[in-house]
């Protein structure tokens, strides 16, 4: 059965929508600031969509790029500076980066209640893409998609016997994916490029996530009845594709997500979630000030 990931996506929307509604300001209104390195068209089109769905709430979008890799302290610096300004309300580093910016020391350039996607340690917001895999896992089960604080013994219950495998441990996907699930005390295997013969881990997964944007996954590696969640996505000749195909994997899949319109949006809805959080939070605390 194909999990309906644009339903979810609708209600996130609309509760983050509410959510923002009641603090406002049309002369401060919630400000992001994106960096992005390089001129990857396919990277573009997510920012695009990330661009769209901000406008949609109201939230301005801005792009601060970098065509050619520049000197990590020049980098940093402009980091810094943008993120420390009182018009700045969230900042995101659209990854990968060039491996000379590949830091995990960047973070810490950017105060923790603008850190919206819950890269640095401690960050006061759960990865988007973590959110959204907790959505759909607590979806599958019980029908709420809502994921409360509360919830850690409903995922530790619900699957202590579930054996979970995140095929991938990309900083984008599979790594804030795994850390969202260990927080939430369910167990996780991991595979990647270098584990041998990853579709022995595939036949047994209960639960399999993917994130590799590589056709990895065919009806003869999943097991009977297993919940498959795609979030790899690669673009070939103007289609998306994912690291399984739909026709393939539907009459043996339990649950799976869709290739397209899957969990790509959905993604992006706790992304803008967490950012209406960020700016609700500075608001509140410039309101004290005041």
């Amino acid at each position: 059965m194909k999990l309906d990931c644009k339903y979810i996506t609708s209600q996130v929307f609309e509760r983050t929508q509410e959510r923002l509604k009641s603090v406002y300001r049309k002369d401060q209104p919630p400000t992001v600031a994106l960096f992005y390195v390089g001129d990857d068209p396919h990277i573009e089109r997510f920012i695009r969509l990330k661009r769209e769905a901000a406008q949609q709430l109201g939230i301005v979008f801005d792009v601060i790029r970098f065509h050619k890799a520049p000197l990590f302290q020049t980098f940093a610096s402009k980091l810094r500076a943008v993120a420390q300004s009182r018009n700045v309300h969230a900042v995101i580093i659209q990854r990968p980066l060039p491996p000379e910016l590949s830091s995990a020391s960047l973070e810490n350039f950017i105060p923790s209640v603008k850190e919206v996607e819950g890269q640095k340690y401690k960050s006061p917001y759960l990865p988007p893409i973590g959110k959204a895999t907790l959505s759909l896992l607590k979806y599958t089960f019980t029908h709420d998609w809502h994921v409360k604080n509360s919830d850690g013994d409903f995922f530790k219950k619900t699957f202590k016997k579930q054996f979970i495998v995140i095929a991938g441990r990309g900083p984008t996907s599979g790594r804030p994916i795994a850390s969202t699930l260990v927080r939430y005390k369910i167990p996780t295997v991991i595979t990647h490029s270098q584990t041998p013969y990853p579709e022995l881990f595939y036949k047994q997964a209960d639960v399999l996530i993917t994130t590799t944007g590589r056709p990895i996954v065919h009806e003869g590696c999943i097991k009977q009845g297993a919940l498959l969640m795609n979030f790899g996505y690669r673009f070939e000749e103007g289609k998306t594709y994912g690291d399984y195909h739909e026709c393939e994997i539907e009459n043996k899949a339990g649950y799976y997500t869709a290739v397209s319109g899957g969990t790509g949006p959905l993604h992006i809805a706790f992304l803008m979630e967490n950012i209406v959080s960020a700016y609700i939070n500075q608001v509140k605390k410039k309101t004290r000030e005041d």
